[in-house]
């Protein structure tokens, strides 16, 4: 076993992440940035630091989850996602029914769950209340997921949100802009491992936008499925512009939008 290998392991070892999930050129990347900001000189000196220093595991597991997050990131994708969710209305009104799941896979500090949130708000407006809406948005990065139950959000990350919707779901408050407390309410968010823990039941819509990129092929093959099969029928599925189906999936996913990924079950 190589150097490299070992320093998957001792993480895998250490914290119960698993590298694995992740191609080895990403890996390598990554790891190069932490041995640069840290001065060490080898995978080997690398595996030193992370036992001296305490601070060090959080920022290289930081680092290796990507936490990149904008609201309403590529407005035509979120133009289409607003006709899709009008779409799942009117069929839940057609069939009496008043459910609405919605899981944002992958969610980093909750920026795409809140995007949905504010779209459905506009599609539904005064009426909101006659649905039962839960959007889940889950990660595995705990930092991320206090910062999105909180809610609050500086001007960079809403740099791609209307006017009228700043002024409409924010509340300014020190430290940038809160959600507002009604859509926070319908926004779900918990910590859930993709790889390794059961995907989310009975879901109108999935989101996993730019997150499967950097895993291998196999694990995409995996998790492409599982999100097929948690999906109810009639079902959407969101992924990346960048991203390809592969797999089982890609022979049981209906395309609605190709150039925006946008599947259905």
């Amino acid at each position: 076993m190589d150097d490299f290998e070992r320093l998957k392991k001792k993480i895998s070892d250490d914290r119960n992440f698993s590298c694995n999930q992740y191609k080895d050129p990403y890996l390598k990347r990554r790891f190069a940035i932490r041995m640069r900001a840290t001065g060490a000189k080898s995978y080997r000196e690398y595996m030193k630091v992370l036992d001296n220093d305490k601070d060090e595991y959080p920022t290289l597991l930081d680092a290796l989850t990507v936490n990149v997050t904008e609201f309403f990131r590529d407005n035509s994708v979120f133009d289409e996602i607003g006709r899709v969710l009008r779409l799942l209305i009117e069929e839940k009104r057609k069939d009496n029914r008043n459910t609405l799941r919605i899981w944002s896979a992958g969610c980093s500090s909750g920026a795409e769950a809140y995007s949905v949130a504010i779209l459905l708000h506009q599609v539904l407006g005064s009426q909101i209340n006659d649905f039962r809406i839960t959007i889940y948005a889950t990660d595995i990065d705990d930092a991320s997921l206090a910062k999105g139950r909180q809610g609050i959000y500086d001007s960079n990350i809403l740099k791609g949100i209307k006017r009228t919707y700043l002024t409409k779901y924010f509340n300014q408050v020190d430290g940038g802009y809160q959600v507002i407390e009604p859509l926070r309410k319908i926004v779900t968010f918990k910590r859930h491992d993709l790889i390794n823990e059961r995907a989310l039941p009975m879901m109108d819509m999935i989101l996993c936008r730019n997150a499967v990129i950097y895993f291998s092929r196999d694990l995409q093959e995996k998790l492409f499925i599982n999100f097929y099969r948690s999906l109810n029928d009639g079902g959407y599925f969101i992924m990346g512009k960048t991203e390809t189906l592969v797999g089982e999936a890609k022979d049981k996913f209906k395309s609605v939008n190709n150039k925006e990924r946008i599947y259905q079950r």
